[in-house]
């Protein structure tokens, strides 16, 4: 017989949420506001958050009186990061990457409606915006999500259209559903995606998918550039870089996946 899981504990599953809350664009956050944003009472949320706290998931921003994630996440989170086959297997690809281009190289796949960063190279590079590994960002709003929505059976994107609606992040940002699926459609018959400031004013990127076994999507490849510096002729350069790198790096993930089979 199977084993039937036992019933969620309400009082973890309000942990969860409360860590839910927090992301890039609102990285404190107050109790009240907490309270306010997940309809639980002020002091419930109080009581859940001294506990995070204490156990170091959440640390206190004196300065402020709000709360932000605790370095114990990040130390879980690049114990999972760790167990990405892929951010392995692209690695010395994006580090040569890093190094021919001059640019910052991220790899990223896709969780529900957001990218992960996997992975970030060129980090000596000037860059006017942050990005880390284990971050994330809406995928609608950047080449790599484009590039990684591409890969999406009709019914998945249509679950992905239909769960929320397309944030608006620079006056750049494709947030019409029609237009979102032409410009997917564009992604998956040239084999690239580009982001002409649709996340951050002044950036531009050009990204390519890394497949996997039976030709799936796996992650997405980008080069990250400041918009002074990405001119047409210097994007069609750029463009080849990344479209051959990750296709490099597909080769590698298939071979890896095929061993021990």
């Amino acid at each position: 017989m199977r084993q039937q899981l036992a019933a969620p504990l309400g009082s973890i599953i309000k942990a969860l949420r409360v860590l839910e809350t927090f992301s890039g664009g609102e990285p404190e956050r107050g109790v009240t506001e907490i309270s306010e944003l997940l309809k639980i009472h002020k002091s419930s949320i109080s009581r859940i958050i001294s506990t995070l706290a204490f156990a170091g998931f959440l640390e206190k921003n004196l300065l402020t009186g709000k709360y932000r994630l605790g370095f114990k996440l990040a130390a879980l989170g690049s114990r999972v990061l760790g167990h990405y086959d892929l951010r392995d297997h692209a690695s010395p690809f994006m580090i040569d990457l890093a190094k021919k281009t001059k640019e910052i190289i991220h790899l990223s796949i896709l969780d529900q409606t957001d990218i992960v960063y996997l992975d970030k190279r060129g980090e000596g590079q000037t860059l006017t915006v942050s990005t880390k590994v284990g971050g994330r960002s809406p995928a609608h709003a950047c080449g790599m999500g484009k590039v990684l929505l591409s890969g999406l059976s009709q019914e998945d994107l249509q679950k992905f259209l239909a769960s929320s609606p397309l944030a608006k992040l620079t006056p750049k940002t494709i947030t019409e559903v029609p237009r979102l699926v032409k410009e997917l459609e564009r992604v998956r018959k040239s084999g690239f995606a580009i982001d002409d400031e649709e996340s951050f004013l002044g950036i531009r990127c050009v990204a390519a998918p890394i497949y996997g076994k039976q030709g799936r999507i796996e992650g997405a490849l980008s080069i990250t550039v400041p918009k002074q510096r990405m001119d047409q002729k210097r994007m069609e350069g750029l463009k080849s870089e990344v479209v051959e790198t990750a296709r490099a790096i597909s080769e590698r993930v298939q071979i890896g996946m095929g061993e021990g089979t």
